[in-house]
């Protein structure tokens, strides 16, 4: 992989549920330590494309590469053959996700939750899972909440715990599907920081977000998708500026009145 390669490409990217055409040939690229954001209406396809970029949702037709190799299938001659389970797990370790509803293992402490990948999927020893994932929930900013259980935290910190979570994977690209959708106000701006702080870092990272005064300040590049085909993109400024298209503007501006 070069500089110019993008980290990750979709290619007229399709995605139908039935009769339901979701996904209309969706095409894009990200850039290594790019953070993108998606935006658009409820439905519009965010997370189904996100999904299908971690193939939890196998794409309809089109393609998606993770630094040049395809995702979910490999070629075999002339036909394309899908990964076996094991195959695209190990595919999935490389683009961990976040969810709206945490999915934290109940039984299972913050500390447990965080390392549960590391011990069964990479047969990490568990003193080296374990200092690993104290690092990260440090780094969350839960280092004090090691051995509580989902039940005893806030919708907040199990959020934070989840990211922490991904992140143990060490993986090449972080998606984030509606962060803090699932959060009471009070609790998303911890959250926000969390993910302000990866950006920083150099994370690559895909965040599918209705924060979009948190897209507009963090996003280096947002995709407004809208009935399923990318209506406009590109950075901040003009996303939220005069060049958007007016489908894109009226979007922006009906979600910042909302907001006032």
């Amino acid at each position: 992989m070069t500089e110019a390669q993008p980290l990750l490409a979709i290619r007229d990217l399709h995605k139908s549920f039935g009769d339901v055409q979701v996904l209309k040939g969706v095409t894009l690229s990200v850039k290594r330590q790019q953070v993108v954001g998606f935006i658009g209406a409820s439905g519009s396809g965010k997370s189904t494309l996100l999904r299908c970029i971690n193939m939890l949702e196998t794409p309809s037709s089109g393609d998606i590469f993770l630094e040049g190799q395809p995702i979910g299938f490999r070629d075999a001659g002339t036909k394309r053959v899908p990964l076996s389970q094991r195959e695209l797990s190990l595919q999935r370790r490389q683009m961990s996700m976040v969810f709206q509803q945490f999915n934290l293992w109940p039984h299972k402490t913050a500390l447990e939750n965080v390392i549960e990948g590391l011990i069964v999927a990479q047969s990490m020893p568990l003193a080296r899972a374990r200092e690993r994932g104290v690092r990260l929930l440090e780094k969350v900013g839960l280092g004090e909440k090691l051995d509580a259980y989902p039940s005893r935290l806030s919708g907040g910190q199990q959020q934070r715990v989840g990211i922490a979570r991904a992140l143990a994977l060490d993986p090449k690209i972080l998606l984030l599907d509606e962060p803090t959708s699932a959060l009471d106000p009070e609790l998303v701006a911890d959250v926000l920081e969390v993910i302000r702080s990866l950006a920083q870092e150099g994370l690559t990272m895909i965040i599918v977000t209705h924060e979009m005064s948190f897209a507009h300040q963090v996003c280096d590049h947002i995709v407004f998708l809208d009935k399923g085909v990318v209506c406009d993109s590109g950075p901040p400024d003009h996303i939220f500026g005069a060049t958007a298209e007016p489908r894109t503007r009226a979007f922006v501006n009906r979600y910042l009145q909302q907001t006032k």
